[in-house]
């Protein structure tokens, strides 16, 4: 199988480890800017080229899409065009513009190659067991929840300057909103789309960035829940940790501290916890292995596609829209 990885960040060389144990006998052919080979490419036996089409050309199978945000539009509709199943890197875009641009186009395939969205939380056993517990009724009728996440950013990569990276830069797809889409992401995923949507946010930190560093989301439809999320660069301790509250019970994830609990009048109870049901390293796996399986089976469909990975992201540019937009 050949493969194309656009970006060998730190992203891009998780996704290429995982395909070499999912894929042993794959080769690699990386697209950067430059189009020169580096140490890297040259431990991995990679081709390197400089134009996205070119390694289309060669008759690659699979495209990892891994470079900043705002570059991942222009990949997206070569592999739709070309018919090469694609894993995207989240949020699979970072614009209105790129937004319409790739929904336009997938709308109009009648089939579309196989497409994963990298909201990797979604193949988390505990998040599943979350979701289960909802649709469950275990608390009876939600009313609301908080999601909240937070870490301080120049300790995310150490031996990087956090200034220089794409979290920092509003033009690169940085700030909080798309940053952290993972929480709108698993909004919609335990309880659906929303009708409204409510944001503010800002830098206002000292962190030495130009993009928003702190940003709260409120959501709603008729008949409830209510949802807030919290999104943060500024955090020291770092949060990943959802709840929600039901006319029976409350429900708890907490990946810090990898419990998922289930509070009623009957008492407290754990429904997942231990690191293998929050192993965000074992869900990566799990999430190639799917499109994987997809591609090679010619059937396009995946739990969470790339028209999934739209509809969160366009949730994600919808609320950077009423941040960013002028106040009176």
């Amino acid at each position: 199988m050949k493969i194309i990885v656009a970006g060998t960040g730190s992203i891009g060389r998780r996704h290429v480890d995982n395909l070499r144990r999912l894929v042993p006998n794959a080769s690699f052919l990386v697209v950067r800017r430059s189009g020169a080979p580096d140490a890297y490419s040259d431990s991995i036996g990679a081709r390197v080229y400089a134009d996205f089409d070119a390694a289309l050309a060669e008759g690659a199978q699979l495209a990892v899409i891994g470079t900043p945000s705002t570059e991942h539009a222009g990949p997206v509709l070569a592999c739709l065009r070309a018919g090469v199943a694609m894993y995207v890197e989240k949020p699979v875009v970072a614009t209105r513009a790129q937004l319409e641009a790739v929904t336009a186009e997938l709308a109009a395939m009648p089939s579309p190659p196989p497409t994963l969205a990298g909201c990797v939380l979604r193949f988390l056993p505990s998040i599943l067991a979350l979701r289960d517990a909802l649709r469950a009724g275990r608390i009876g009728r939600p009313v609301r929840a908080s999601l909240q996440v937070g870490q301080w950013l120049p300790s995310w990569r150490p031996a990087a300057d956090y200034r220089q990276g794409y979290s920092a830069r509003a033009a690169l797809g940085g700030g909080v909103v798309l940053d952290l889409v993972h929480e709108l992401d698993m909004a919609r995923f335990l309880f659906g789309d929303f009708e409204e949507v409510a944001a503010v946010g800002g830098r206002f930190s000292s962190l030495e960035i130009d993009a928003e560093d702190s940003a709260v989301i409120a959501l709603s439809r008729r008949g409830g829940p209510a949802v807030a999320l919290g999104l943060d660069y500024v955090a020291r301790r770092p949060l990943r940790r959802y709840e929600i509250v039901g006319e029976e019970g409350t429900l708890t994830w907490d990946l810090r501290a990898r419990a998922v609990c289930l509070e009623t009048e009957a008492g407290v109870g754990a429904l997942a916890e231990g690191p293998d049901a929050f192993d965000t390293g074992a869900a990566f796996v799990s999430a190639m292995a799917e499109l994987l399986d997809a591609a090679r089976s010619g059937t396009a469909s995946t739990s969470q596609d790339l028209a999934e990975g739209l509809r969160s992201a366009a949730l994600a540019i919808r609320c950077n829209e009423l941040i960013r937009s002028p106040r009176p």
